[in-house]
């Protein structure tokens, strides 16, 4: 019996996703971020100019998703989350927690005086109303690792049909931890991609690994939500609460 995520190599593989189905879903991100971003500047908040901006792109990637995959088989990604799955998030906070830890000094030889390394960081720690703050941990640790998952883990391991495993492993990867290239500080480009990517195509990888070996998302999902939750809690809490 084949999983939803048939075995690799397997002659009977149908690539019922493609490459460009990956890409019309990233874009369709870009086209959600710039529609709800215009909400935004009506409401005249720069707040909600933000967090629409922010929800508004995983959105636009979940509509272009919901369009295209009108056309495939059911359950064709592997969209499946059980509730043991919820253990993962430990292990995402353990993998953010490490691999800080171990790019640390690379941050502080780079970085020796302070400063960001992705500028989508600075924009949420300015946030200034509560509610503002709450929408952004919403959309950090629920929407955008469910939307991510499906497309990185879904649609792009899918488009890549009958490569082997490791092939899939790398290239999904990569292409995660290329994406977020545009969150970057733009000021030290070279020194933030130096600490950041790495770091991505680590969890990009071990996302990858996950979804493979369980054969569905759920537990690519919750790892992905506990490695946001930790950066999300410390740009988003108010200062007073993280103040001793």
């Amino acid at each position: 019996m084949r999983t939803r995520f048939e075995s690799v190599g397997s002659r009977h593989v149908i690539r019922s996703w493609t490459l460009l189905d990956f890409v019309l879903v990233m874009l369709g991100g870009f086209l959600g971020a710039s529609v709800f971003a215009a909400i935004g500047v009506v409401l005249e908040s720069d707040d909600m100019f933000i967090v629409l901006a922010l929800a508004g792109q995983y959105v636009g990637h979940l509509f272009v998703l919901w369009l295209v995959g009108r056309s495939k088989p059911p359950d064709s990604l592997g969209f499946e989350v059980r509730g043991r799955d919820a253990a993962y998030i430990f292990a995402g906070l353990g993998l953010q927690l490490g691999l800080s830890i171990i790019f640390l000094p690379l941050v502080l030889f780079l970085f020796p005086e302070g400063g960001t390394t992705q500028e989508i960081g600075d924009v949420l720690a300015g946030l200034e109303s509560d509610g503002a703050r709450l929408m952004s941990l919403l959309v950090s640790v629920v929407l955008a690792p469910v939307t991510e998952e499906l497309a990185f883990r879904g649609v792009l391991i899918k488009a890549l049909g009958e490569r082997s495993r490791r092939t899939l492993i790398v290239v999904s990867a990569a292409v995660f931890s290329l994406f977020h290239v545009l969150g970057l500080a733009a000021d030290n480009l070279l020194a933030a991609a130096a600490v950041v990517l790495p770091q991505l195509f680590i969890v990009g990888a071990v996302l990858a690994w996950v979804t493979l070996r369980s054969g569905r998302l759920g537990p690519a999902i919750f790892l992905h939500s506990g490695w946001n939750l930790l950066a999300a809690l410390i740009l988003l809490l108010p200062p007073e609460i993280l103040s001793p």
